[in-house]
């Protein structure tokens, strides 16, 4: 539906109320699509912290739940652009077109194409009402099929490739994908001088680099204390070794990178220390990436215990890349020595490499959420498990800068 000066003025004067409750105003209103109106004041209140410029532009329209729901946030967008240069880019699985649209701040022409009719509609109008139309051509058709049509070799080939199920539940591997890369993969590296490809964080990168050949770069990226994506990069031919980078955003400090290579990792000797004064847990990104000696290394804090992921020290090291916490105080890992440590019964729990998870940890313990402490269950460097008691002071920190 094209978004009318009325319609918009509609939107932004609803866009307060409930979407059901503007539902309810289509007697009241019989003239005016009152169920698009809510769907777009819906879509826009969803949609606010991940799309924040997109949802102050009243001439963009949006679609239902699902297309947003899977959609790249803005920063994740930008970010994948930035990798990527040259004049032609095909997004072979365009979606809403979030990723394009940032595609086209970077190349000459990018091909939107989309297989569902009534979304790639939708990003036409969107093109259309963005004045983009030289740069951004809109197709609706069967990506890889689209593809196979052409003669013409391209810059880059994008894909997002599906991670539902039939029942609409999430999924990891590459084989219940859609489409699947494993098939497509040789054809992909034969038609653009550079395959990026978008997957889960919750795919087994190495798996991944075994099963997909060519690939020069993984980016993984966290975005608010939480992994959202891995993205690959690859071309034909290339036989050396991936580089891993672990980008992650923070309003403090935009986007941090930290790079490695696995047989770097692999060949270093790793340090290990005891529970100091101050406690270091490695931002999402590099919890998923790796590169956990590396870490230790560069920023001169050795780890707590080969697999607990906790680094400490006595000197406080300000911008260690994740959450700084400065112990307090520490014991067995019981719930008699908890009750000494918190007295008041409350804490942020986090359990690592203890055989529990957060929430068993917080039940044995018998502590309720919150507050500002934090009880760390964790191994020490001689297989013992600790009970830290911290407070957070990361926080504190980029507040100071």
């Amino acid at each position: 539906m094209r978004l009318t000066a009325d319609l918009k003025n509609r939107i932004r004067d609803l866009g307060a109320e409930s979407p059901e409750s503007i539902a309810l105003m289509a007697k009241r209103y019989p003239d005016l699509p009152m169920s698009f109106i809510a769907q777009q004041v819906k879509a826009r209140q969803r949609i606010r912290k991940k799309l924040p410029s997109w949802c102050t532009n009243e001439d963009i329209e949006f679609p239902d739940t699902l297309p947003l729901e899977q959609c790249s946030s803005e920063l994740a967008a930008k970010y994948r652009a930035s990798l990527l240069r040259g004049k032609s880019l095909a997004d072979l699985t365009g979606g809403f077109g979030v990723d394009s649209f940032a595609f086209a701040s970077e190349f000459s022409k990018v091909y939107h194409v989309e297989r569902d009719e009534s979304l790639s509609r939708l990003v036409a109008r969107n093109v259309r009402a963005l004045g983009l139309e030289g740069k951004l051509q809109v197709i609706h058709a069967n990506g890889i099929q689209w593809l196979d049509s052409q003669k013409r070799r391209l810059d880059v080939l994008y894909l997002d490739p599906a991670r539902r199920d039939i029942r609409g539940l999430k999924v990891s591997s590459l084989k219940a994908c859609e489409p699947d890369l494993s098939q497509v993969w040789e054809n992909l590296l034969s038609k653009a001088e550079i395959v990026a490809v978008k997957l889960s964080p919750g795919l087994d990168i190495d798996a991944t680099l075994k099963e997909l050949a060519g690939i020069f770069e993984v980016h993984v990226l966290s975005i608010g204390n939480e992994c959202k994506e891995c993205c690959f990069l690859a071309k034909k031919g290339w036989g050396g070794e991936a580089k891993i980078v672990c980008a992650d955003y923070g309003a403090g400090h935009g986007w941090y990178r930290f790079e490695f290579s696995r047989n770097e990792e692999k060949i270093l000797e790793g340090t290990y220390g005891g529970f100091q004064k101050y406690l270091y847990a490695p931002n999402p990104s590099l919890m998923k990436g790796g590169g956990f000696k590396i870490l230790a290394k560069r920023m001169g804090v050795p780890l707590v215990h080969q697999r607990t992921r906790f680094y400490s020290s006595s000197q406080l090291v300000p911008y260690f890349p994740g959450r700084i916490f400065q112990i307090v105080g520490q014991s067995d890992l019981r719930k008699q020595e908890a009750s000494k440590l918190f007295p008041e019964g409350r804490a942020n729990v986090m359990a690592r490499n203890v055989g529990l998870t957060s929430e068993e940890l917080r039940d044995r313990l018998k502590l309720r959420d919150g507050g500002d402490l934090y009880a760390i269950g964790s191994m020490d460097v001689s297989e013992k498990r600790r009970l830290l008691k911290c407070i957070r002071i990361d926080e504190d920190i980029d507040a100071d800068e």
